[in-house]
C-alpha cells in the first residue's frame, strides 16, 4: 500500500491543481466572458468527445489494465506486443468515428439546428477533440501500468486546462476571435499527448513491438472477449451521463443556455471525483496484480481503506463547495445560475454515496467476474435513456440531475450486491456513519451562515468554519489512521523546513 498511498498523494495534489485551474476557467473566466450559449457549447463538446472517444477504443484501454501485468511477466518489455495492438485498435476506431461524424452530419443539423444552432456551426471541431482524447486515454493507460501515475496526472490534469486558460485570455484581450478560441479548444489535448508520449517512453518505458507474440496467439480470444465486453460496458456506463447534455440541447427550449448551466453544476460534481481519480490510477495496477496472485485479503484491505479515504476527502470537498455556490453569481455578470445549487446537491449527494463504496468499479472490472460489470451496465443503460428523457422533458435541468443521480445510485447498488455475492466484501466500517454525521453537520452550519457583504470574505468565512467543524473531529476520533499519519508527516516536513 506504500506506493499506492505515495502515488495517490502526489496524483491528488496535481489533480487538485488542475481542478483549481479548471475552476478559474469555468467559474471566473468562462461564465463572465462567454455567453451561456458559447459556454454550453464547450460543455456539449466535452460530452460528445468523451462518449465517442470511448467508442473508438473498443474497450482496449481496460484490457490494457487487465492483461499488461501478465504480458510484462511472461514477455518482458522487449517482446510485449500489447501496447502496439492497443494503439492500432485506437487508430482504427478514430477512422470509424471520423467517417461516422461526416456521414451523420445532416442528421445532427436536423436535430439541433433550431434549438442549438451554435453546435451545428462548430460541429466539425468535435472531430479533433475526440481523436486527441482517444490518444490521451491510451497514453494515460500506459502511464498507469508503468506506475508513473503522479507525473501522468500532472500532465493530463494541468496541460489541457492551461491551454484553455491561454485561449480564453487571448479572447478576452481581443487577440483572437471566438472562432479561433473554439479551434484552440478543440486542440487542447495535443500538447499533453506529446508530453505523455515522452513520459511513457523514457527510462525503459513502453516499447512498441510490431510482431505478434506467442502469448497473444494463445490468449487473443480471451483478450478480444474481455475488450468487447468492456467496450460495451464502458460505453453503456458513460452514455447515461454524457447523454444528458446532448438531450438538454435537443429538448430544452433554451438549448445550449441550459447546457451551460448544467455544465457548471456537473463541473463542481466532478471535483468530488478528484480523490477517486487519483487513487484509480495506481489502484488499477495494484488491484490487477492482487487478482493475478489471487490475493483477496489484500483486495479487501484496499477496499476498506479506499472507502474511508475517499469519503473523508469527498465530504471535505462537498462541504467547501455547497455553501459557496451562490457566490458564483458574483462572477457571472448577472447570469441566472440559481438552478446550479439544486443540481449540485442532487448529483453531489449521489456522488458521495459512490465514493463511500470505495473502488467497486475497479475491483469488479479487473476480477474474473468482469462480465458481471457489463451486464450491470447494460441494465443501467436500458433504464437510463427513457428515464433521462422523461425527467428532462419534465424539467430540463432538475430532471437531468434526478436522472443522473438515480442511475448512479442504481449502479452503486448493483455493483455492491455482486461484490458481496462473489467475494463477501463490503467497504464500510463502524466509522462510516460518523464521517457522514460530521460532514452533514459541518456543511449545514457553513451553508446557513448569514451572508457577508464582501464575496471574498463570505467565501473565506464559510470555508474556514466548515474546515474547523469537519477536520477537528475527523482527527480527534482518528477515523482514518492513514489520513492522520499523512497529516503528521506533512506537519513534520513543514516544521523541519
Amino acid at each position: 500500500m506504500g506506493i499506492v498511498r505515495k502515488q495517490s498523494i502526489f496524483s491528488s495534489i496535481y489533480i487538485f491543481i488542475g481542478f483549481a485551474l479548471g475552476a478559474v476557467n469555468t467559474l471566473l473566466l468562462y461564465t463572465k466572458y462567454l455567453n451561456m450559449d458559447q459556454y454550453g457549447l464547450t460543455g456539449i463538446f466535452r460530452d460528445i468527445s468523451v462518449l465517442f472517444s470511448m467508442l473508438a477504443t473498443f474497450g482496449t484501454n481496460t484490457a490494457l489494465l487487465k492483461f499488461f501485468p501478465l504480458y510484462q511477466a511472461r514477455l518482458g518489455r522487449e517482446k510485449n506486443d500489447l501496447p502496439f495492438l492497443v494503439l492500432m485498435v485506437g487508430l482504427f476506431g478514430c477512422l470509424l468515428i471520423l467517417f461516422g461524424f461526416l456521414a451523420f452530419k445532416e442528421l445532427i443539423v436536423l436535430k439541433f439546428g433550431e434549438k442549438s444552432p451554435l453546435l451545428v456551426q462548430y460541429f466539425n471541431l468535435v472531430i479533433p477533440l475526440t481523436i486527441s482524447l482517444v490518444m490521451m486515454g491510451q497514453m494515460e493507460g500506459f502511464s498507469f501500468m508503468l506506475k508513473r501515475t503522479a507525473v501522468g496526472n500532472l500532465i493530463k490534469e494541468i496541460g489541457f486546462r492551461l491551454i484553455q486558460t491561454i485561449a480564453i485570455l487571448l479572447y478576452i484581450y481581443n487577440i483572437i476571435s471566438i472562432d479561433t478560441f473554439f479551434l484552440i479548444f478543440s486542440l487542447m489535448y495535443i500538447p499533453s499527448v506529446i508530453a505523455m508520449v515522452i513520459l511513457i517512453s523514457y527510462k525503459k518505458g513502453i516499447k512498441l513491438n510490431f510482431y505478434i507474440s506467442t502469448l497473444t496467439r494463445k490468449i487473443y480470444r480471451k483478450v478480444i472477449s474481455f475488450s468487447l465486453f468492456h467496450f460495451s460496458g464502458v460505453v453503456i456506463s458513460v452514455l447515461p451521463f454524457a447523454l444528458n447534455g446532448i438531450l438538454i440541447a435537443g429538448i430544452s427550449d433554451n438549448g445550449l443556455k441550459d447546457v451551460g448551466v448544467y455544465t457548471i453544476a456537473t463541473f463542481m460534481v466532478t471535483m468530488l471525483d478528484v480523490p477517486q481519480r487519483a487513487m484509480r490510477g495506481i489502484g488499477s495496477a495494484t488491484y490487477s496484480e492482487a487478482f493475478l496472485h489471487n490475493d483477496l485479503e489484500r483486495v479487501g484491505r484496499m477496499q476498506k481503506s479506499a472507502s474511508l479515504s475517499l469519503l473523508i476527502v469527498g465530504f471535505c470537498l462537498f462541504g467547501l463547495i455547497l455553501p459557496n455556490i451562490e457566490n458564483i453569481a458574483f462572477f457571472s455578470k448577472g447570469k441566472d445560475l440559481h438552478p446550479v445549487i439544486s443540481i449540485f446537491l442532487i448529483v453531489g449527494s449521489a456522488k458521495l454515496i459512490e465514493l463511500s463504496m470505495g473502488m467497486n468499479d475497479t475491483l469488479l472490472s479487473l476480477s474474473k467476474y468482469w462480465r458481471t460489470d457489463f451486464f450491470i451496465a447494460t441494465i443501467i443503460v436500458i433504464l437510463s435513456i427513457p428515464t433521462n428523457i422523461h425527467f428532462i422533458r419534465w424539467n430540463p435541468l432538475l430532471g437531468a440531475a434526478f436522472g443522473q443521480a438515480i442511475m448512479l445510485l442504481l449502479f452503486c447498488l448493483l455493483r455492491s450486491v455482486m461484490i458481496w455475492r462473489y467475494f463477501k466484501m463490503q467497504p464500510f466500517s463502524s466509522k462510516t456513519p460518523l464521517i457522514i454525521l460530521i460532514g452533514v453537520l459541518a456543511t449545514s452550519v457553513a451553508f446557513y451562515l448569514p451572508d457577508m457583504p464582501n464575496v471574498w470574505a463570505d467565501i473565506f468565512v464559510r470555508g474556514t468554519v466548515f474546515m474547523v467543524l469537519y477536520i477537528v473531529p475527523v482527527l480527534y476520533f482518528n477515523i482514518s489512521g492513514e489520513m492522520n499519519d499523512l497529516l503528521l508527516l506533512a506537519k513534520k516536513k513543514i516544521w523541519r523546513r
